[in-house]
């Protein structure tokens, strides 16, 4: 198969771009302070040269040399190590501090992988406050895509440690994850590079190899590859949206009325009468009425919390939000899956009636404020205000729905040339990969999907045993939604499928958790120490 013979060295597409390097010994950006390599396999270091130009690198006490050849590029390798560190690697004149052995994973996929810990914060506060371990690393590569060459490297980015201040930039799942791992495996130290794209779907993960299998998509990725299309496409749909929005917020009375509807002294006696978790006010004879909407809601502060500074939350809401708390602004969120946590500054908020306004903007589907999240003011005392029962409604601008754009960073190959071919010298302990709620529309061809992909990371990393850990799609959707229900159902037998059918591969349950309304459930602990588990059960080493 060609999948499994690809790939013994470079691709021409890289080399080329090796050779426009400058002189000068360069490294690409994983390999920088921090980094973690892989114990008890050859340690690789590479870079970029002045052709001709020997390289010497030290490590720990061992020692490798290479020549950079006429595309600029080198490639040293260093013996076996055991785990430890810190060390300080040396490449002639350039050091890279702080270097640690132990084992090191790429994980990837889309957002329930991207997903940082600050998002989770709800539950895990207090823990994440208190862990510091130097020990734990991530490296989270910036997002990129390319169409019609593999990466030689990912931009710039920095090896982070799992302590306060740096942890809630992790990922939150890998956190969990190596957190477990370095307790279970007798604090060997465990490093991270997060390699995920929220939204992606599989076959973006694919190589260009790999997609000889699936000639639609092969054919996709060419249409895609063309400049001047793409250039074209993105002008258009850049200014249908601009001009989407410059039409609504143009013709949307409540910011242009004499007095503003997000004013405290607006009477708001005429306008409609709705529950806040309702969806009435977002539809018109069983149709989405699309642009913008306007509630407002006043609620009564005790006296003890008048002046305080205060977090407002309004759970999730389709689709965006402007908010403001008796007329000043206090949050802006431009999508629908971040949760709403506004901070309310000292001084806002007043003994008795407290204006609270939203201005919604609906794209597509019905706007709406998601139930069973919380809606309401939190004090520093941990006192609580609701927010829910009756708002007023009008709405602003009727839109059609937004003009659509299109993400190219879907497009087959193009996140394996940008983000998993510029990692293909380092070796990895295992990939944990979680992915799929993009992909449940072709739920039947997931299986052959992910086998391919596995294949197809296994030979761009010239490790045939390479262990993956599949994490099953969290539960999601209501109850009554059985066509949704069964079709997720069926995804997460593709997902098992695919790991029962492919050796050194292990499934991770997940549908037994989850929230029906969120698509980005916060219990990260759950999963992420799960797969630790079916590492330390089965290490396919």
């Amino acid at each position: 198969m060609t999948v499994k013979i690809k790939r013994a060295a470079m691709s021409l597409a890289v080399l080329a771009v090796c050779a426009a390097s400058n002189a000068g010994v360069k490294l690409p950006s994983v390999i920088s302070d921090g980094v973690i390599f892989q114990r008890q396999q050859p340690v690789k270091i590479w870079g970029k040269a002045a052709p001709g130009e020997t390289v010497a690198v030290s490590l720990a006490g061992k020692k490798a040399s290479a020549v950079a050849g006429a595309d600029s590029c080198w490639l040293a390798t260093l013996p076996p190590m055991k785990p430890g560190g810190p060390h300080v690697l040396t490449v002639n004149d350039v050091s890279v501090n702080d270097v640690l052995i132990g084992d090191l994973y790429l994980c990837s996929g889309q957002s329930n992988m991207e997903l940082p810990v600050n998002r989770v914060l709800d539950f895990y506060k207090d823990e994440v406050a208190a862990y510091a371990n130097p020990y734990i690393r991530e490296f989270k590569t910036p997002k990129n895509y390319t169409f019609e060459t593999e990466d030689y490297e990912v931009a710039p980015a920095v090896w982070k440690k799992a302590v306060p201040g740096e942890s809630e930039k992790f990922g939150a799942l890998v956190y969990f994850m190596a957190k477990d791992l370095y307790e279970k495996n007798g604090h060997v130290p465990v490093g991270v590079v997060n390699s995920s794209w929220g939204g992606s779907r599989i076959e973006a993960w694919l190589s260009r190899d790999a997609l000889a299998a699936y000639p639609e998509r092969l054919h996709r990725l060419e249409l895609a590859a063309d400049d001047a299309y793409r250039g074209n496409l993105s002008t258009a749909e850049r200014r249908a949206q601009n001009l989407w929005y410059a039409i609504m917020n143009r013709d949307d009375p409540g910011y242009h009325d004499s007095l503003k509807w997000n004013a405290p002294t607006l009477d708001d006696d005429d306008w409609s009468t709705t529950e806040l978790l309702g969806k009435e006010w977002g539809s018109s004879d069983g149709k989405p009425v699309n642009g913008s909407h306007w509630l407002r809601k006043t609620v009564s502060i005790p006296t003890e919390h008048a002046g305080e500074e205060a977090e407002l939350r309004l759970g999730c809401i389709v689709d965006a939000d402007s908010v403001w708390v008796n007329g000043t602004f206090v949050g802006f969120t431009a999508y629908q899956y971040p949760p709403r946590i506004y901070r309310v500054p000292a001084g806002v908020l007043t003994e008795g009636d407290n204006l609270v306004c939203v201005r919604v903007v609906s794209n597509g589907g019905v706007p709406h404020f998601v139930p069973e999240k919380p809606h309401k003011f939190i004090f520093n005392n941990g006192d609580e205000v609701s927010l829910e029962g009756e708002w007023r409604h009008k709405t602003g601008c009727v839109m059609p729905p937004t003009p659509s754009v299109t993400d190219f960073f879907q497009t087959p190959s193009v996140l394996y040339n940008g983000l998993i071919a510029p990692m293909r010298h380092l070796p990895f302990r295992g990939v944990v990969w979680y992915q799929g709620e993009s992909d449940v529309d072709i739920r039947s061809q997931y299986a052959a999907l992910m086998k391919s992909l596995m294949a197809d990371w296994r030979a761009t990393f010239a490790d045939d045993a390479l262990p993956f850990y599949i994490v099953e799609l969290a539960d999601f959707l209501h109850p009554s939604d059985t066509y949704g229900r069964r079709s997720w159902q069926e995804m997460r037998d593709a997902q098992r499928l695919a790991a029962e059918e492919t050796h050194d591969a292990e499934w991770i349950k997940n549908g037994d958790i989850g929230e029906w309304n969120d698509i980005h459930p916060r219990d990260k602990k759950t999963p992420g120490t799960r797969v630790s588990d079916m590492i330390v059960a089965h290490p396919h080493r």
